[in-house]
């Protein structure tokens, strides 16, 4: 009899599970698309049902930590140690996350298994070195550098990782060492390349014009490894007044870190009938800053953890006419969205302080003491737009204390509070040279780095052996608060500018709690940005034009007391008035913008450096 259509034998094949995608697999590419809560859907449906399966807990782990849940991340991480003990990619991310939770004994105890695990775990050393700067571990981060960096002498990544823990232990002659003997390593390689850009900024051994071939070499691998796609073009619209223009802003500082005080004036009082704001932001953490930039902008796009790719098709769909990078080539950066060209228009501005190299990015916005024509013009692949007198505005702390004066029989104190990186051999001998000139003088140094008391006892010896008196000195770490952090300058005469990387926030945060910063004339943004805030400030005088009129900058206001009891008075009006106003300094941007979008759309590729 014959058999019914139903009962007719099934041909083999794979199970259902073995025909689909993994759940890791699955999870990979909604990660890809930017679609981190689905992915993350995907995995814990997986972890019930295979709580020991090797992919689904690494990518679980790398869900949750990209999420920013390190807690669950480090669940997974350790069962996942515990599976496979000598795989470094897990003991790195176990040591990241735990880093990130706070638990940096156990990120330590984690991370110092890593040289056991051979040359193969060099890279993943290096990694976690730089994680552990983060935190103010520097022993712990110079011994993975330098472990790493002796597995792979060759190695251009791991030479930067060593690189980048000799600098925030103060030695930057042996960072730029490193750097320079590997640089033929770096020839062909974009990524490469661009690791020790910023490093490179920190080390007087370099010249401006060294750094500048360095971005340009990487701005020209960048535009042949991935060459810009046809830029889109729907400018005309705004030009005539249709509509705002639509201006993105990509940042990772749209919370309250230095970069963000500058950030949130501008998004807040961007004029809607001209500017339509979209944010796209690649950070990791959020808070308050967060939200209310969240609030003043049209779009607000988290793109961490999101491909090149699909950022750049998410900016075109937006249909943005003028794309501004924000972070240059620190940390969390996504330069690589702009060199795809997502906008017609594009600038870099604010968050770096040199040249970003690429072809791509139109417009640097700067002003004339920091970028002065036509010297600064050969130091830029992008053609600078002088935004004077200043190219920053700022927004003062809300928990700043009120200036209080300083007692006029209290000892002459001297501090920087720069980041650590930023102090150099040159900077620290000008200051011992300024202490030792000022009778009864104390210098005040306060940084994130100086609560590792390694690293506290070392630069103590390093003031020492370059001329200073270490009893006249006192290092500070963290305060528990920022409001503490402010109120600290109530003990502060005099703020000391580093050289050849000025500060930029802190000298602001000083001027605005009373205190005079001396600074010194360098040859590059990175080294000028002390001479616009202090020319606008009216401190002209306070500008040495070497490291002997810095010195003497210093010394003959220590010895004017008059004067600096009537800066202690002045200086935040000064600071609030013509730094401060955004009311002004965002219209000239805005008509900035509309002067690079008019020139792009009449068919000029670049701006005026008006």
């Amino acid at each position: 009899m014959a058999r019914s259509p139903g009962n007719q034998p099934r041909p083999n094949r794979p199970a259902r599970d073995e025909r689909r995608p993994s759940a890791g697999a699955r999870a990979r590419a909604l990660l890809a698309q930017g679609r981190a809560a689905e992915a993350r859907a995907i995995l814990e449906r997986a972890l019930k049902r295979s709580p020991r399966d090797r992919e689904t807990l690494g990518m679980g782990a790398m869900v949750y930590a990209l999420s920013g849940d390190h807690q669950r991340a480090v669940v997974l991480l350790e069962r996942l140690a515990g599976i496979a003990p000598s795989d470094p990619v897990v003991r790195a991310s176990l040591a990241d996350s735990l880093l990130r939770l706070g638990r940096c004994d156990d990120a330590e105890r984690v991370a110092r298994v890593l040289p056991t695990l051979g040359p193969g775990a060099a890279t993943h050393a290096g990694k976690v070195s730089s994680a552990m700067l983060t935190h103010a571990r520097h022993a712990c981060a110079l011994e993975l550098g330098d472990w790493a960096h002796g597995q792979a002498p060759t190695d251009a990544r791991t030479a930067g990782y060593a690189a980048a823990a000799r600098i925030f232990a103060g030695d930057h002659a042996g960072a730029s060492a490193i750097l320079r003997a590997t640089a033929s390593e770096r020839a062909e390689d974009p990524d490469l390349q661009r690791d020790p850009l910023l490093l490179m900024l920190y080390c007087p051994q370099f010249s401006r014009e060294e750094i500048f071939g360095a971005h340009a070499r990487y701005g020209a691998l960048m535009a042949r490894a991935a060459p810009p796609s046809p830029a889109p073009a729907h400018l005309d619209d705004a030009l005539r007044g249709e509509r705002p223009l639509r201006v993105a802003y990509l940042s990772q500082d749209f919370r309250n870190r230095s970069a963000g005080h500058f950030i949130e004036g501008i998004v807040e009082h961007h004029d809607p009938a001209r500017v339509e704001v979209h944010c796209y932001s690649h950070q990791l953490t959020r808070d308050g800053l967060t939200d209310r930039v969240r609030a003043h902008a049209s779009g607000f796009t988290e793109i961490q953890g999101m491909p090149d790719r699909a950022v750049d098709q998410r900016i075109r769909a937006d249909r943005i006419d003028l794309a501004v990078d924000l972070t240059g080539h620190t940390g969390l950066n996504r330069l690589g969205v702009l060199a795809r060209r997502p906008a017609p228009v594009q600038a870099t501005y604010m968050g770096y302080a040199a040249t970003t190299g690429l072809g791509a990015i139109d417009y640097r916005i700067v002003d004339a003491y920091t970028d002065p024509a036509p010297d600064a013009d050969a130091l830029a692949t992008e053609e600078l737009v002088r935004l004077d007198p200043c190219f920053l505005c700022y927004t003062p702390p809300p928990h700043a204390p009120e200036v209080s004066a300083r007692a006029p029989d209290a000892p002459i104190t001297f501090a920087s509070f720069n980041t650590f990186a930023k102090i150099t051999d040159d900077a620290l001998k000008a200051w011992a040279e300024i202490v030792r000139a000022v009778p009864g003088a104390q210098l005040l140094v306060k940084n994130a780095g100086l609560k590792d008391p390694w690293l506290a006892d070392r630069f103590r010896a390093r003031f020492e052996k370059l001329g200073g008196d270490p009893d006249r000195l006192e290092t500070m770490g963290e305060t528990p608060t920022a409001a503490e952090h402010m109120g600290l300058y109530g003990r502060v005469d005099i703020a000391l500018d580093t050289f050849p990387y000025n500060g930029t926030t802190t000298t602001l945060e000083a001027a605005w709690m009373g205190v005079p910063v001396v600074t010194i004339a360098g040859d590059s943004h990175v080294s000028r940005v002390g001479v616009s805030l202090l020319t606008n400030l009216g401190l002209d005088d306070l500008i040495g034009a070497d490291t002997d009129g810095y010195v003497r900058a210093a010394v003959g206001l220590a010895g004017d007391a008059a004067r600096r009891a009537a800066l202690r008075k002045e200086l935040r009006e000064r600071v609030r008035t013509r730094l401060c106003d955004f009311s002004s300094f965002v219209p000239r941007l805005e008509d900035a913008y509309t002067e690079m979008v008019r020139r792009a759309a009449s068919g000029h590729s670049r701006g005026s450096s008006s």
